[in-house]
């Protein structure tokens, strides 16, 4: 049974820092030698002694000296620049899905709606008219009820096991609980928060598809209903008795047997999950009754 899923669908730098290498060479200065020629001693004629030819003397090329390094000059210590102040965060809601305009032609309003909340349930939807359907489901679900038709999902699990007992008895295999884990988990993710308020945008077009069934009331009062039914289900009995009359088991138990169609499938749920279902549904209605 896909009634859990009802209540689902009512309720995105990286910087890369690099770096310079710096390298220099120095430059060599050739130096000159300095060379000096001594000029030859002068020939003395007699009688008279001669004066010697004046010798031109070589005078070294100046050598351009290496300049001296100038001292680098000490940092003089700056003050640091004052912080920044962080901008003031500012908190925004996010962007939900609003609600379309008709019932007819909505079901890609509401498929995206159902992939922003839980985008695993989108494959059980079962188009078209999705918002006629959670309605309809909604209303049956408040009167105790599963929807078997017009279902607005399509939940597919493993078939339900027995363990003969004897005397044509039968007991519930304890792996059946586990047929429903996928389903309650896409539940249980759901913001309950997020879920409420879809709900409150899209409860005008929930009303007005409530309105074409004609029954007394508001669909805001049968989703309340709807939800406390699922809070009142009790503990799950355990090892009960089965038998098959007809095609599906029932319980051997008159009373067991006379609980509602719903009290009865959250009890297949199991003991876990049955938990999981009844906090998401306490938690959605404090949601609902806070705003």
């Amino acid at each position: 049974m896909n009634g859990k899923v009802i209540l689902a669908i009512l309720v995105v730098i990286s910087g890369a820092v690099g770096y310079v290498f710096y390298s220099s060479s120095t430059s060599e200065w050739n130096q000159v030698e300095q060379e000096e020629t001594q000029a030859p001693e002068p020939e003395v004629s007699e009688p008279e002694p001669a004066e010697p030819e004046p010798v031109e003397k070589k005078v070294p090329e100046p050598v351009a000296a290496e300049p001296e390094p100038t001292p680098a000059a000490e940092d003089e210590p700056s003050e640091p620049e004052p912080a920044a102040e962080p901008e003031p965060e500012v908190s925004q809601e996010p962007q939900r899905v609003s609600a379309p305009i008709s019932l007819n032609n909505s079901d890609p309003r509401v498929k995206q709606a159902v992939t922003d909340l839980a985008q695993r349930m989108v494959r059980w939807l079962t188009p078209p008219e999705q918002i006629r359907k959670w309605v309809l489901a909604v209303d049956l679900v408040a009167e105790g009820k599963i929807p078997y038709k017009h279902s607005p999902v399509k939940y597919e699990k493993d078939p339900f096991l027995v363990l003969p007992s004897g005397n044509e008895r039968y007991v519930a295999d304890a792996g059946n609980h586990s047929r429903w884990d996928a389903l309650i988990a896409v539940m249980a993710d759901i913001p309950v928060k997020d879920a409420a308020r879809y709900y409150r945008e899209w409860l005008p077009l929930l009303e007005r598809a409530y309105g074409e069934l004609g029954k007394s009331g508001t669909f805001n009062q049968r989703f309340l209903t709807a939800l406390g039914r699922i809070r009142a289900v009790g503990e799950p009995p355990t090892g009960a008795a089965l038998h098959r009359p007809h095609v599906f088991y029932e319980y051997v138990d008159p009373e067991l047997e006379g609980a509602t169609p719903l009290t009865k499938w959250v009890w297949r749920l199991g003991p876990e999950n049955m938990l999981e279902l009844q906090d998401f549904a306490r938690n959605l209605s404090a949601e609902l009754s806070y705003r």
